[in-house]
């Protein structure tokens, strides 16, 4: 009996290491996500990240795009995530900061309309227009790129703010790389036939109100620390 426990135990293993490898992003996939990093402090965005190491796959041509190109299973299925890509571009996100090459540091706890500013990812669904998805407050290095065509804000927020869509710029340059048009009129989104599933987070989180959300349409999100 303790034989066929093991060789069960075994095969269920086995079983969740092929389908891991199975799921999507694989190698051969070409993804696309924008991002941008914002900070609440001068209510701007910052510059993209310029690094273009891509041990793995998942990278930036300093365009405001990550491209999410598997080379190995380091970078397939659960393990596509935003901690590969920012390793690739030499930056670190924690709740106590954002450090990159490409500006200075952006430490959590500065003053952001009276209220000590923490660090939040948030992310945004583009077809067939801009909405928000969900906002995560830790475990950062964690979040899966699960579908093509996503859009990301890394950002320093007061605690009561989502961190704003990126602009129209780096989605026009999401739509330019993918060959897909947003909005109900032209929108083919497509995921490369390997889409996920949705995200069924309840919390609402009160939207942001500076200048740089003006873009933000219909927003309401939960705050996680789940990728």
């Amino acid at each position: 009996m303790a034989l066929v426990a093991i060789l069960g135990i075994g095969l269920v293993a086995v079983s969740r290491t092929s389908r891991e490898a199975l799921a999507a992003p694989r190698i051969g996939d070409h993804w696309h996500e924008a991002y941008e990093v914002y900070d609440c402090a001068s209510d701007s965005f910052l510059p993209s990240f310029q690094g273009e190491g891509n041990p793995d796959g998942i990278h930036t041509h300093g365009d405001g795009l990550t491209h999410i190109e598997p080379a190995n299973s380091s970078a397939t299925g659960a393990n596509a995530t935003l901690g590969v890509f920012l390793s690739a571009v030499g930056a670190s996100v924690t709740t106590q900061g954002i450090s990159a090459p490409d500006f200075a540091t952006l430490s959590a706890g500065v003053d952001c309309g009276g209220q000590p500013s923490v660090i939040k990812v948030a992310r945004y669904a583009v077809d067939p227009n801009v909405s928000l998805v969900k906002v995560y407050d830790s475990n950062f290095d964690s979040i899966r790129y699960d579908k093509n065509r996503q859009a990301f804000t890394i950002a320093r927020v007061a605690p009561d703010q989502v961190p704003p869509p990126p602009d129209a710029a780096h989605l026009d340059a999401l739509d330019q790389a993918t060959g897909v048009t947003r909005g109900p009129a032209g929108s083919n989104p497509g995921d490369g036939g390997h889409g996920a599933s949705p995200d069924t987070s309840t919390t609402t989180v009160a939207p942001a109100t500076t200048s740089a959300t003006a873009t933000t349409t219909s927003a309401v999100a939960t705050t996680t620390s789940t990728p």
